[in-house]
């Protein structure tokens, strides 16, 4: 079953707990009485009266549907609770990998009082849109460190910028690689990236040797591992102090967040 087909029937049956207590409100003050019945082997409700509760229910239901938007509201919010809980969990086990590695390649300053873990894909729209505000955060903010996990997840070119990225940190050009990377329309082809590489002035028989070694292939694995572990479910998502945050956010709710933790 699924949980939205799951949510709906919690809510039907708390809808039905309400009716009931709404058509036979003496019930409660009798459970004696139908305790007693029931174990002596007698029916509590006549096949009349049970129907006659189904119509009564269900009328209800009909004319009072925010009792159905409710209960799934309140259900939302405890699975929300629930999974928070568990992310927070997992992030805590995970924390000496999440900011610990020394071969993640950062932003900032690396004693900064926050630090914000981005799991990222070359080709995720939302990933590109936020990869301008992360610097603007970095030049504004002389506290704060943002790690980068490569996560690519949309396919060959995702994993071939993935590794060439993982690369360039190799010759020290890992931060403009990424820029112009993220700056790039469309997928990043073979072509576009060598393309990108030469005119950073890289060395293109090393980088080409580099994004073939073991090393980075285990770092990428790794990325996609933790990256389970600790919720996430798509690109981006960011790891704040010890919240995950799903998805792109505008620049003033990342301070209040950076804040947030800073004051904690």
């Amino acid at each position: 079953m699924s949980e939205s087909r799951g949510a709906v029937l919690v809510a039907l049956v708390m809808a039905a707990v309400v009716a009931l207590a709404i058509v036979f409100p003496s019930a409660s003050e009798q459970p004696a009485q139908l305790v007693t019945e029931s174990s002596a082997g007698n029916t509590p409700f006549s096949a009349l009266q049970k129907n006659d509760i189904r119509n009564t229910v269900r009328e209800y239901l009909l004319n009072n549907p925010e009792v159905i938007v409710e209960a799934l509201e309140a259900l939302q919010t405890q699975q929300q609770n629930s999974q928070q809980q568990q992310n927070n969990g997992a992030i805590a086990a995970n924390m000496e990998q999440l900011v610990g590695s020394r071969r993640d390649p950062f932003i900032g300053n690396p004693d900064a009082s926050v630090t914000i873990v981005e799991f990222f894909d070359y080709q995720c729209p939302y990933c590109k849109r936020m990869a301008p505000e992360l610097a603007k955060i970095v030049a504004e903010d002389p506290d704060v460190k943002i790690i980068f996990k490569e996560f690519p997840v949309f396919g060959r070119e995702s994993i071939l910028a993935a590794r060439a990225a993982l690369a360039s940190a190799k010759q020290g050009k890992y931060r403009e690689f990424h820029m112009a990377i993220m700056e790039l329309r469309g997928a990043p082809s073979e072509n576009a990236i060598f393309r990108v590489a030469s005119r950073l002035g890289m060395d293109m028989d090393r980088l080409r040797r580099d994004m073939q070694s073991p090393s980075i292939e285990t770092q990428i694995q790794t990325n996609l591992q933790l990256a389970r572990a600790v919720g996430v479910r798509g690109t981006p998502a960011y790891v704040i102090g010890d919240q995950l945050v799903p998805g792109a956010m505008s620049l003033d709710q990342m301070r209040q967040l950076i804040a947030e933790k800073r004051g904690s």
